[in-house]
């Protein structure tokens, strides 16, 4: 019952930032800004659901977020809105994704996210770009790699008589504002288990903001229930390789109900999170929903991303259960 009336009220607080983006809350952060930053991460709702345990099966526009080497896992042309709402670190975002996979044997996509982090603390803001494009190497192994643009400003300081030049200093410019790109490849054992890994700003930019990271996981699919573990090493955040595991499920109702769950340990800021999730998928369209929560934590946070994705092209003529491959 606490798990319901947590994801409704938390859906109902999303659903009102989307519909009013320009309203903020009047209390200020109560978590830390590495936790709210949470890496730079994209938070997309499968990925939230499932304890971010996306390296192995994490397909469609997930891919171009995460690995891009599974772009070429489902043959697929999707579409997707999304957004989020972090009310303890008071961040919410907002962009969208597009990924083809089935128009050619190279596959790829195009995503973008804007992002705003404790409005009336730091006041980050991030712009989020990614271009990924994979390539599959016969039937069971793919390579991929995103070039990624990332531009952050934030308030460099603030004096107690308010804004000034004299406190502010360059706090129009970006602190962060650069290209960096991520890599991976993923195998397919057997018709049922995958592996994958893939690394992190390989351009090392030496900041928190972009940090140098190794991911890999292994999963099991049937294509109705899915199972993954993944970990990531993340070398530049904590000034010492700090590391992440995670654990995701999914479960594929009726061709049309995808329920997920998934667990999330982070060795850096000393977090453990739970996370639930659930979706509907029709023959022209998904809606996601998924949300985490810190169970383990000195600043508790929490999280929910909502996607709508639309088929187009490869969903004409295809079941509800065909087009939940790419999810």
């Amino acid at each position: 019952m606490r798990s319901f009336v947590f994801f409704r009220t938390a859906a109902f607080a999303l659903a009102f930032e989307v519909f009013n983006p320009g309203q903020a809350w009047a209390e200020p952060s109560s978590t830390s800004v590495e936790q709210g930053y949470d890496l730079g991460e994209v938070q997309h709702p499968r990925s939230v659901a499932m304890g971010n345990a996306q390296q192995v099966f994490g397909g469609s526009t997930t891919a171009v977020f995460v690995n891009p080497a599974n772009l070429p896992l489902y043959r697929v042309y999707h579409l997707e809105g999304l957004a989020a709402l972090g009310p303890e670190a008071r961040r919410q975002s907002y962009g969208g994704a597009i990924a083809d996979s089935s128009t050619s044997r190279f596959a790829g996509g195009f995503g973008g996210t804007w992002s705003q982090l404790d409005p009336d603390g730091i006041k980050r803001q991030f712009t989020d770009l990614r271009l990924a494009l994979a390539y599959p190497l016969g039937d069971r192994l793919s390579l991929g790699m995103t070039g990624r643009y990332l531009r952050v400003a934030q308030k460099v300081s603030g004096g107690p008589l308010g804004p000034s030049l004299a406190s502010d200093g360059t706090r129009d410019e970006p602190i962060f504002n650069t290209f960096t790109f991520d890599a991976g490849a993923a195998v397919q054992i057997t018709d049922t288990i995958r592996a994958a890994v893939s690394g992190r700003n390989l351009t090392a930019p030496g900041t928190g903001l972009a940090p140098l990271a190794l991911a890999g996981g292994l999963g099991w699919s049937n294509k109705t229930v899915t199972f993954e573990v993944d970990s990531l090493i993340d070398f530049t955040t904590f000034g010492a390789a700090r590391a992440r595991a995670m654990v995701g499920g999914e479960v594929l109702l009726a061709d049309r109900i995808p329920i997920r769950a998934g667990y999330r340990y982070d060795a850096g800021m000393k977090t453990q999170a739970v996370s639930l999730g659930l979706g509907y998928i029709d023959q022209k369209f998904s809606v996601e929903l998924g949300g985490r929560r810190d169970v383990v934590s000195d600043h508790p946070s929490s999280m929910v991303s909502l996607g709508v994705r639309f088929f187009i092209d490869s969903g004409a003529g295809a079941s509800a259960g065909e087009n939940s491959d790419s999810f």
